[in-house]
């Protein structure tokens, strides 16, 4: 289930665990969009290890299936959709933090329809 998060903790608590908490995030909000999407052809385990171990090329992957699933979601919910995927592929491989800041706004913005 897409969580309602408040984006400036997700990052404070991101630092002050030294990361731990934004690999929570990670692997929490890859099932969520998975289970609730659908529409990946990437499994989130797979996309998950690329996130911790190769970092930003993981993270390129991660914006690229969550723009899939967002969009699944939006329809849905009836709203329209949004095409993100090359803005997210390119803040996760250059600047991940933004990326996890954007992805959550939009997840909170899902959340609450």
């Amino acid at each position: 289930m897409l969580k309602n998060r408040n984006v400036a903790l997700v990052v404070v608590f991101t630092i002050i665990s030294f990361g731990i908490y934004g690999i929570y995030w990670n692997w929490v909000t890859l099932k969520a969009l998975d289970e609730e999407g659908q529409s990946s052809q990437i499994p989130s385990i797979a996309t998950f290890l690329l996130c911790l171990f190769v970092g930003s090329v993981g993270y390129a992957l991660f914006g690229y299936t969550a723009d899939a699933n967002m969009n699944a979601i939006r329809a849905k919910k009836g709203l329209p959709a949004a095409d993100n995927k090359i803005l997210w592929l390119v803040l996760g491989l250059l600047v991940p933090i933004v990326f996890v800041i954007l992805l959550q706004l939009a997840i909170n913005e899902v959340a609450d329809n």
